[in-house]
């Protein structure tokens, strides 16, 4: 096997390397809005319906690759835990967006970007291509003022150093809160099944990224997620938490998992056609699905 490093600035990871033409978009390396932006409602909630994508993957991420077939490579992304599978969450790559370049050993600091999106720039400044929220990076130097070298797969290159900070004060807020506050910068965005990035979140690919910022790495699905951090009653319940859902009035399967947004509020991504948003939790259906809350944060 052979590890490669996401050189787009997202990739998704897909059910089988057959795409929708719709998909071809997706291909691209900073095809994503393109893609998200041209497809339906309908278009999105195929990608569930047919279990399409399984998930994406950020630059700079490592991919275990198992083997290639055509222009694809079937691998594990090693950055997002699935319990069944040690080397990482598994699916078909397009493998334009995958470097095999060797990188240097990382054994110093790292950034990770906390922003929706920010340009990754060459070392004369030009932008080579967006960065999206939770795009982890090794740091060569931050002599600079303003900007950190950063060990990219592309080669050394610069992203703000701002970037790297959230855009909100912090000091009087628990880690919990700048959970929310920074999930809070989402809102509206539209659900995208799969999807770990600022261009579309899943629900569990929602509360992965938003605790990727804070250095805290949860399994990429709501089955993984659920044995993450501590358990903690409802009554105790401080924003941050994670609550998740099951069918059939928590007695089956479990199917959600939203952010505990405090007094009562969740924040979330619901489902496909829908967007981030609040959600009072006494004033929905979920609430009597409600199985379990964690804490990934304290």
């Amino acid at each position: 096997m052979q590890i490669a490093h996401v050189c787009a600035a997202v990739t998704t990871v897909w059910r089988q390397p057959r795409l929708r033409s719709i998909d071809a978009h997706a291909l691209d390396l900073e095809g994503l809005s393109t893609w998200t932006g041209q497809m339906t409602d309908a278009d999105t909630l195929g990608l569930e319906q047919g279990n399409l994508a399984v998930t994406q993957a950020v630059f700079n991420d490592p991919v275990l690759i198992e083997r290639q077939v055509g222009g694809w490579v079937y691998g594990y992304v090693m950055t997002q835990k699935d319990p069944q599978r040690p080397q990482g969450y598994p699916g078909w790559l397009w493998a334009g967006h995958l470097s095999t370049a060797e990188l240097p050993v990382q054994t110093g600091a790292t950034v990770v970007i906390r922003r929706p999106f920010t340009p990754l720039l060459r070392p004369d400044g030009s932008t080579l291509l967006q960065l999206s929220l939770g795009t982890e990076l090794a740091v060569i130097s931050s002599k600079e003022a303003m900007y950190d070298l950063v060990q990219t797969p592309l080669g050394p290159a610069k992203v703000a150093k701002r970037a790297t900070q959230f855009d909100f004060p912090t000091a009087d807020l628990t880690r919990g809160e700048i959970l929310v506050k920074l999930g809070a910068a989402f809102l509206d965005l539209r659900y995208l099944w799969g999807g770990v990035s600022a261009y579309g979140f899943d629900c569990s690919g929602f509360v992965y990224s938003l605790h990727r910022c804070l250095g805290v790495t949860l399994a990429r699905d709501v089955s993984g997620q659920v044995f993450n951090g501590s358990q903690v009653a409802l009554t105790d319940a401080q924003p941050g938490d994670l609550c998740f859902f099951a069918h059939q009035q928590g007695q089956g399967a479990l199917h959600h998992v939203a952010l505990y947004a405090g007094d009562g509020w969740l924040l979330h991504s619901p489902t496909p056609g829908k967007h981030v948003t609040y959600l009072q939790l006494s004033a929905t259906y979920l609430k009597d699905e409600l199985v379990q809350i964690r804490r990934n944060w304290a």
